[in-house]
């Protein structure tokens, strides 16, 4: 595991709480490379701490879900879970969940 995935799974871990979540650019943002949103949707794809690490709370930016390593089913099933309405494979009201 790479020290830049490590900081995405922390980073994650500690800003984004249930019911909410957080752009792959955003995240990128908050980690201090704001213009790796590609790699962040990298280290995503090869968490091995999800859910404990929720990569399912990162979304593109336009409020679609994107991809999810284990299928975008799940992914959409643990965000309803928080509460989180999807319609189309978009987040309903993406703005008022997204960080």
């Amino acid at each position: 595991m790479t020290e830049f995935q490590i900081l995405c799974y922390e980073t994650l871990k500690s800003n984004v709480p249930a019911g909410s979540v957080i752009t792959y650019g955003h995240l990128a943002m908050l980690m201090g490379h704001p213009n790796a949103y590609r790699a962040v949707g990298s280290a995503m794809n090869k968490n091995p701490y999800a859910p404990e690490v929720p990569c399912h709370r990162v979304v593109k930016s336009n409020g679609e879900l994107g991809e999810y390593a284990f299928g975008s089913a799940l992914k959409q099933k643990r965000l309803q879970e928080e509460g989180i309405k999807i319609v189309n494979n978009k987040v309903v009201n993406f703005k008022n969940f997204c960080l």
